[in-house]
């Protein structure tokens, strides 16, 4: 994959201030800094202890798109039927930017989604949420046949996150659609190795989570396209998962968050 035609596209960070920069790190040492072709979306913030210090840092690149947690942000007093923890959580986040309305506004007016054209005329499509509905998952082969009802005809890829299980989702020529979670895209493709994706097929692709990987593998994720070669690579990255377990629990957000993050689930 060539640096110059990669975009790196990222999702659920949750104010995991450390994953997040270990994996800038990994990039630049792959020569990968140009930071106007990395796309967010969504969950800059949410179950974490640095939510301030992670939505600073990715404000300042990037093209970013809104995701549940930031629109529970804009919902101070209205927030119902949500995981207590992530409650929790955005608690921590109005304290920490409560004296910086222009972060606060930035955050709650992200836009729903971010459309691109590739110059060999690919239609990419960046979105929090399965294509079909707002906060929608897309866990299985089922949920993700239905998630193709809701990607336009002339969209080639659609990125999503929200599960913070890395995938790669295909609706092929015959019109039937396959369903690769990340146990699968491990043991056939190997993380890391470029998977080349067929013109003729429509795609979506689950970044997985930088902040809070829920695939067994507690290691950060994002995913590298080269609009070039049409090709992905899922890229897994460690960082020092003790270190933001003891800011959790400084932070006085439940064990819980702390305790997930070394399972990876």
């Amino acid at each position: 994959m060539d640096p110059k035609s990669t975009l790196v596209i990222f999702s659920d960070i949750h104010s995991n201030l450390d994953a997040l920069e270990r994996t800038l790190g990994r990039l630049k040492m792959m020569e990968i800094t140009n930071h106007k072709k990395f796309i967010g979306i969504g969950d800059i913030i949410g179950y974490g202890p640095q939510p301030k210090e992670c939505a600073e840092l990715v404000r300042d690149f990037a093209v970013h798109v809104r995701g549940n947690h930031e629109k529970y942000l804009g919902m101070e007093g209205k927030i119902r039927g949500v995981n207590p923890h992530a409650v929790q959580a955005i608690e921590l986040t109005r304290g920490c930017i409560q004296n910086n309305g222009d972060m606060l506004g930035w955050l709650t007016s992200l836009p729903e989604d971010f459309i691109q054209s590739t110059p060999k005329g690919f239609k990419l499509r960046f979105t929090h949420y399965a294509p079909n509905s707002d906060l929608g998952y897309v866990r299985n082969k089922e949920e993700a046949a239905k998630a193709f009802e809701g990607v336009a005809d002339d969209t080639t890829i659609t990125f999503v996150g929200h599960t913070h299980q890395p995938a790669l989702m295909e609706l092929r020529g015959d019109g039937k659609a396959d369903f690769l979670p990340g146990q699968d895209l491990k043991k056939h493709f190997g993380w890391e190795n470029p998977i080349t994706l067929d013109p003729d097929s429509k795609y979506i692709i689950n970044v997985g989570s930088v902040g809070q990987p829920r695939d067994g593998d507690p290691r950060a994720s994002v995913v590298l396209y080269d609009f070039i070669s049409h090709e992905i690579k899922f890229l897994r990255v460690d960082y020092d998962i003790e270190k933001t377990q003891e800011k959790i629990r400084e932070a006085g957000l439940p064990d819980h968050l702390a305790d997930r993050l070394a399972d990876g689930k």
